[in-house]
């Protein structure tokens, strides 16, 4: 019965993983092909946070991370595709709990800059050398030194933040002062 345990554990994890991995395949082909709909509607912004938080909860706690949320205080209304941005963040925060040792800091601030919202993924992570800062956007990318972090990705996840961002009219940038130091992820909508 415990090798059964076992094995079954091994499979549902692997097949969790793989299924990740199809739907982020579809997501960016879809993309690239003009055929994702995004549906705008008025959101308050600390909603769509709230559920991207959720459902990256748990891989933050598996790295045994100090995650912290600051949020703007007043309503962030917001027009955008509720499901596509909770997506962008999400992608953000997994990426932050990947490349964080375990224990690391996980912060995610949400504020108001003029009429734009801003959200920020930062983390003390495994950081990004500055001749990557751009090309970690592109699709299948990995820095090279980090891919033993990156724990069955295949680096489509920020391309497609880049590309969903992008279609709600917004940008995405990086910031590191370099391998390991970390690194902020900067969302403007």
């Amino acid at each position: 019965p415990e090798t059964v345990m076992n094995a079954r554990g091994v499979i549902e994890r692997q097949v969790k993983q793989l299924s990740h991995l199809i739907n982020d395949l579809v997501d960016i082909a879809r993309v690239t092909n003009g055929k994702v709909d995004i549906r705008k509607a008025s959101f308050d912004l600390k909603g769509i946070v709230s559920n991207a938080v959720e459902t990256s909860l748990p891989l933050i706690e598996k790295g045994h991370h100090e995650f912290s949320l600051k949020l703007h205080g007043a309503p962030l209304p917001l027009s955008a595709d509720a499901t596509r941005i909770a997506q962008v963040i999400g992608n953000l925060l997994t990426n932050a709990a990947k490349y964080t040792p375990s224990g690391g800091k996980i912060r995610l601030t949400v504020d108001r800059d003029g009429d734009e919202a801003v959200i920020s993924v930062i983390d003390n992570g495994v950081g990004i050398p500055s001749e990557s800062l751009e090309s970690v956007f592109n699709m299948f990318s990995q820095v090279g030194r980090n891919m033993h972090h990156s724990q069955g990705g295949l680096g489509i996840g920020l391309s497609l933040v880049r590309q969903l961002v992008a279609l709600h009219g917004g940008t995405v940038t990086a910031i590191s002062e370099g391998a390991g130091q970390g690194s902020t992820f900067v969302v403007r909508l």
